[in-house]
């Protein structure tokens, strides 16, 4: 359940504001740094019992057929951050809030004011006696992590789920080491989510991916399903599951093959020569409840009905299996049927031009992925590939029609250019603006707007005099840059309310180290 606003049926959708329910599934503020993957023992983890048909065999597994809950298998997370979504509920650890009953594991939400943490509980700075935040809901939200964590394998749940408008129950995956950087450069999963059940007849479960790049330009992709009859899934239990295996995902509900992902539709910007990042690393397992939140309070009735609380998402199992075999892959497992929405996700960006000691993003012509842009308050700001006369040929050609315009050149995806020490490029003033006396340039680098360096001075060349700039990295990471998440390298204009009738060339735009 991550940061997102809403999901239809099919959902492709870059991000402009937040994405799935709370750090991934019902939301995650985690802000890792990119991390060397650890050193993992390989072998197969022991079957529990022998083999199913399909070849999986079951390596861990939770009845809940004791009477608390089982403290090595699962780890609850206590704070009051929203989830990263605006959720209304603190997370806390209180027998109210989860226990183990006659073989289930209940998971209740309910109507009181609570403060708590401020801080996600891997936050280096989170202080479990906090209590700066708060909520108007009480809820659960329990993990594996370092107690049960894998890479491939049969993910499986018996639950009935809540109802009411406002409840966000999901079961979801997160990774353990933020391998390919903080949410969503390395991967979520989503098994199973749904908002506001029986709300409306509202009766749809959904599964999901969330990856691609940093936020605002994160994506995800996935599937609603309706369990076949008209049944809704919080009136009884049924079982929900995910098939992951090396560039395959598969989703199911009662042994139904509802949908499938496969790597050539998802990517991480972190690792884009990489064909099966970020699903490739080790996740582990979160169930949790949610109330309220950027999904689920913006559709059906909207808000939450506190009336419809307090709310219980009871789990009769939890079920790992992994495939014997190819334990390295998890290959050869798959229960596939003809049935299914092979979901397309999204088709990865273009990787920069980089012969490893320089990125082009201009040499007469603009070099995937970037292209040239422009914005204007009035007026235009034109672009033309020209003759550059003596040892230029094609040169980029910028005439400003207006005093308050800028041109660029920007990527859909950002990428990590924190290797690169300078950025170097050429410029030639054909026309200087309208008031001469006072001309100047500004040059920025953006790292997804308002992020950004910040105004960077030039010193404007004479009329007619081809002039090379080379500014350190260093000095815009000063400004603002996060150096190692930019879309937009390159940034030029005259000095504000004195652009008209500038006209400016620009050529061999390049990063180098």
């Amino acid at each position: 359940m991550s940061r997102f606003l809403f999901r239809t049926t099919t959902l492709a959708l870059a991000m402009a504001a937040t994405a799935c329910g709370g750090g991934g599934a019902n939301g995650n503020d985690d802000n890792e740094e990119p991390v060397d993957p650890p050193v993992v023992d390989t072998r197969p983890e022991q079957c529990l019992e022998d083999p199913v048909a399909s070849g999986y065999c079951l390596v861990w597994q939770d009845e809940f057929s004791g009477d608390t809950i089982d403290a090595g298998k699962w780890s609850h997370e206590k704070n009051c951050t929203g989830g990263g979504n605006n959720e209304a509920q603190c997370y806390t650890d209180a027998p109210e809030n989860s226990w183990v009953a006659d073989d289930i594991l209940h998971i209740k939400a309910i109507r009181e004011d609570a403060t708590g943490p401020n801080r996600v509980d891997d936050d280096p700075e989170y202080d479990p006696a906090d209590t700066s935040g708060s909520g108007s809901y009480t809820s659960a939200r329990l993990r594996t992590k370092n107690l049960g964590d894998w890479k491939y394998g049969r993910f499986e749940m018996r639950a009935k789920l809540p109802f009411g408008q406002g409840s966000w129950p999901a079961f979801w995956m997160l990774p353990t080491e933020w391998v390919y950087g903080g949410w969503p450069l390395s991967g979520e999963i989503d098994i199973l989510e749904a908002v506001n059940l029986k709300v409306g007849g509202e009766d749809h479960i959904h599964g999901t991916l969330h990856y691609g790049d940093s936020w605002p330009s994160n994506v995800y992709t996935g599937e609603a399903y309706q369990i076949p009859g008209g049944l809704n899934p919080a009136d009884d239990f049924h079982t929900y599951a995910v098939e992951w295996e090396e560039g395959e995902i598969r989703w199911y509900v009662d042994g139904d093959h509802y949908a499938t992902q496969k790597a050539d539709g998802w990517y991480t910007t972190a690792a884009l020569d990489n064909a099966n990042a970020p699903f490739d690393q080790t996740f582990h397992l979160i169930l949790n409840l949610a109330v309220g939140g950027d999904w689920p309070s913006n559709v059906n009735d909207t808000g939450i009905d506190e009336s419809a609380f307090p709310q219980e998402y009871q789990v009769d199992y939890v079920r790992v299996y992994q495939c014997t075999e190819d334990f390295d892959t998890g290959k050869g497992c798959a229960s596939t049927d003809g049935e299914f929405v092979s979901n397309p996700g999204i088709t990865p960006p273009q990787a920069p031009d980089n012969d490893g000691d320089e990125l082009l993003v201009f040499d007469g012509a603009a070099k995937a992925p970037y292209q040239w842009y422009t914005w204007t308050a009035f007026g235009t700001v034109d672009f033309e590939v020209a003759d550059g006369g003596g040892d230029y040929a094609d040169v980029g050609q910028i005439t400003y029609n207006t005093d308050q315009g800028i041109g660029f050149f920007q990527s859909e995806a950002t990428y990590d250019l924190s290797g690169y020490s300078f950025i170097e490029f050429d410029l030639r003033v054909l026309a200087e603006p309208a008031d001469a006396g006072s001309a100047s340039l500004t040059f920025r680098a953006d790292c997804v707007h308002p992020c950004s360096s910040g105004d960077y001075p030039l010193d404007m060349p004479a009329v007619d005099q081809w002039t090379h700039f080379q500014i350190p990295m260093l000095e815009l990471e000063q400004g603002g840059l996060n150096t190692a998440s930019v879309n937009t390298p390159f940034v030029i204009s005259p000095g504000w309310d004195n652009q008209m009738g500038a006209v400016l060339q620009v050529d061999n735009i390049k990063l180098t180290k």
